[in-house]
């Protein structure tokens, strides 16, 4: 395969990503979360039909979830035995299968082809895993010009079913919710918010490594041959400018790679037991000297020998460092920042409160999300990173802020997590 057919499939898959993950992320009905999904593969993939099965742990038994295509309505909510056909197989096994010739393989069930009048060529179908745990599987059928499903096709198709598979346990979570619960209309919108943002969370995560294991290496090779350049030219020639600025936008496409990688390796934590006053004194300590150059005025008010608390130290720090970032770059000089910790019934709640020029109430709603930031520089990362991590500690984040009014950011984490390995 060429190169630039090879750059060009990539751009598909990864312009199909994206879409999906727009789609799939818009809602939490379950039927709109399968449909978008589907659509999105067999367009990418000239499919003539699609299905998602999904597995019953209390029949124990199959389910056809959803079904696209000619005969797609006569075999929806149709059930296999557990390990029945390719689907039962890839359920069973977690592992996903691709058959060029089903006249060839035992394994493959005619029994849908011979209740419907529809035939089966070929067909791809990968696993949909949850947390270690598969939980049904999604299938492609017939390429439209007869040709075999590729490599390129099972990559996407498995991208596309880590996405399906979190939007799935999130709508199921949410409709359990609404059955099980007397929840107010605001609750419903605030917890539904929540498991939207956790699927983007999930879907930008699987989507980055890619990109930027893609990106990396071309950005490092730009700005090292500039740097090059601009060390073997005379100090006073023209070109001087034009190889800083290729630098300047090589750095910040560097660090802009760093942050979602970093996003993308935040999606568990490594929890054990942790002092909460040691962290935070180290914490203020690291921003001690800018807090001092510019001439902010820091309050504290900690709680005496907070109890021990099971959490991430790492992921912590880091959450903590990136508020106080945007707090000090909120503030002019000689502003204030006030930093407090209490135990609040089961959590220990850290306030961070600044006296800058604060957030319009109209980009509240947003400011979590991944790629928002009223600032002039960054990507619009760091608050995504924070809300990562304090869904890792089954934490919550309240911003409370109003333009040139400053900000508050409260955030509580529990004391009752259990130690475990990451994962």
């Amino acid at each position: 395969m060429s190169k630039g057919l090879s750059n060009d499939i990539y751009r598909r898959e990864l312009s199909a990503l994206i879409k999906s993950s727009a789609l799939i992320n818009s809602s939490l009905q379950t039927s709109d979360v399968l449909n978008f999904a589907m659509k999105t593969a067999e367009e990418f993939m000239e499919a003539e039909a699609s299905s998602v099965y999904e597995l019953d742990t209390e029949k124990g038994d199959i389910i056809v979830r959803m079904a696209r295509g000619e005969k797609g309505g006569f075999i929806q909510s149709r059930r296999l035995k557990f390990g029945e056909g390719i689907a039962g197989w890839v359920i069973q096994n977690g592992k996903p299968m691709i058959v060029e010739d089903v006249h060839k393989e035992t394994r493959f069930s005619d029994r849908f082809d011979r209740e419907t009048g529809f035939t089966t060529r070929s067909l791809m179908c990968v696993p949909l895993t949850i947390r270690g745990k598969t939980i049904g599987a999604i299938q492609v059928i017939n390429k439209k010009n007869g040709s075999p499903f590729t490599k390129e096709d099972s990559e996407l198709l498995t991208a596309l079913a880590q996405q399906i598979a979190v939007a799935l346990d999130n709508a199921k979570l949410y409709q359990r919710l609404e059955e099980n619960f007397q929840l107010t209309a605001e609750e419903l919108r605030v917890t539904q918010q929540k498991l939207i943002r956790s699927e983007r969370s999930a879907a930008i995560a699987n989507l980055v490594q890619g990109v930027a294991h893609e990106v990396r290496n071309p950005i490092m090779s730009i700005g090292g041959f500039a740097a090059r350049m601009k060390a073997d030219l005379e100090m006073n020639n023209k070109f001087q400018k034009y190889l800083d600025i290729i630098l300047n936008e090589t750095s910040r496409l560097e660090k802009l790679v760093q942050d979602v990688k970093e996003i993308a390796e935040m999606q568990t934590a490594y929890l054990q037991p942790a002092n909460m006053n040691n962290l935070l004194s180290k914490v203020i300590e690291d921003f001690s000297p800018i807090i001092s150059r510019q001439s902010i005025h820091l309050e504290t008010d900690i709680e005496e020998g907070l109890p021990t608390i099971t959490l991430d130290k790492a992921q912590i720090s880091r959450a903590l460092k990136n508020i106080i970032e945007n707090s000090i770059e909120a503030l002019s000089t000689h502003g204030t920042l006030r930093l407090t910790a209490r135990a609040v019934d089961s959590n220990i709640r850290i306030v961070v409160e600044d006296s800058g020029i604060g957030i319009n109430e109209d980009e509240l709603g947003s400011i979590l999300d991944p790629f928002v930031t009223s600032k002039t520089t960054g990507a619009g990362l760091g608050l995504t990173m924070v809300y990562q991590i304090l869904m890792n500690h089954q934490g919550e984040i309240d911003i409370k802020s109003r333009g040139g009014k400053g900000t508050v950011v409260t955030l509580d984490l529990p004391l009752n997590l259990k130690p475990e390995m990451e994962g």
